[in-house]
Parts: C-alpha cells; structure tokens; sequence
C-alpha cells in the first residue's frame, strides 16, 4: 500500500480514537466539577477505567484491520512487520492525543472558562475529602494545596497540546509494543524441510 492510503488511514482512525478518547475526558471533567459528590467521582474513576481499555481495544482493532488490508494488497507471500503495527499504533495515537488536547483546550479555556473550571476543581477536592470525613488537622494540611491549585494561570493551547500528545505517546508507545507483537505476519521463506533436503 502506497504511503497517501497509509496516512489516510491514520486519519480517519486517530480522528475516531481521539473522537472516543475526547468524550471521555468531557465526561470526567463535567462529572468532576459540576457533579460534586463520591459518587459522581466513583462513576468517573470506573469510566476511566473503561475508556482505558476501549482506547486499548481500538488501537488493536485498528492496526489489525490495516495489516489485513496491507496483506491483502501484498502477492502470495503476505508480510506485515513489528515495525509496520508499532509505527502505525504509536501514529494513531499520536493524532488521537493532538484531538483531545485541542478538545480539552476549548473545554477548560472557552467553554467552562479557566476560573471556573480551577473553582470547580477545587470544590470538587473540598467535597470529596469532606465526604471521607478526615480530621480538621488533615484538612487544613490541605489548604496550601488548594490555594496553588487557585493560582494557576491559564494553560496555552501550545502546553495543553504538548501534555495531550505526551501522555497519549506514551500509553500508546506501551500499547503498541504488544499490539505489534499480536498483529505481525512475518512467514518463513524457508522452512526446515527444504533446508535438510539440501
């Protein structure tokens, strides 16, 4: 396959991983400031959990269905290397963490807006460390902690962009290790039959 169907696919198939991963990280961010309460923060922790092994499943799904079709395009030997399955993985994620980095960036910054989304977070500790009843000297440990929470200036679209493709290189650089080891077809020209004959 040509490098143009190469990249077409890493678009269309970041597009709709980032797409997933972007709704995720919405809910998590609606369910943390505007919930308010263990167990809205319980629902989030258990979504987490399953978009992590959503976002898993697809970069499989993915590069699976590319090195079918990658092999179906190839003669009668049919080869797709590690490398093909890791480059491919790692560049779908890539684009899936640029998706949701922009996405989050217009969340925080134009939609909730940086202030309230800083006051939610912080109402949001407050409730949840409430609610687990810890003793006033441990919640006014947590003072300090709150306070530089609320100083935090307004992240750039340059540094919330960076810590998206980052965080999502790096999961999915661990992913795409045993992803490619799963989707490789790499046959023997020689089998050992042929090599005693000789």
């Amino acid at each position: 396959m040509n490098k143009s169907v190469f990249w077409s696919d890493i678009l269309s198939k970041g597009a709709i991983l980032g797409g997933v991963m972007l709704a995720s990280h919405i809910f998590e961010q609606v369910a943390t400031i505007y919930g308010k309460s263990m167990t809205w923060l319980s629902i989030m922790g258990f979504e987490s959990i399953i978009a992590a092994v959503i976002f898993v499943w697809l970069l499989y799904r993915f590069t699976k269905q590319y090195a079918q079709e990658v092999m179906a395009s190839q003669g009668e030997v049919k080869i797709f290397t590690y490398g093909n399955g890791l480059s491919y993985a790692v560049l779908v994620s890539i684009l899936a963490g640029i998706i949701v980095g922009v996405g989050a960036y217009v969340l925080h910054n134009l939609i909730i807006g940086h202030e309230a989304y800083v006051k939610g977070m912080v109402e949001a500790l407050k409730d949840a460390l409430a609610s687990a009843q810890l003793p006033s000297t441990m919640m006014s440990s947590y003072k300090q902690m709150f306070a530089q929470i609320a100083a935090q200036p307004a992240p750039t679209i340059f540094s919330t962009l960076l810590s998206s493709v980052w965080s999502y290189l790096c999961w999915g650089l661990i992913s795409a290790l045993f992803i490619a080891a799963k989707t490789k077809h790499e046959p023997k020209l020689f089998n050992n039959s042929d090599n005693a004959a000789e």
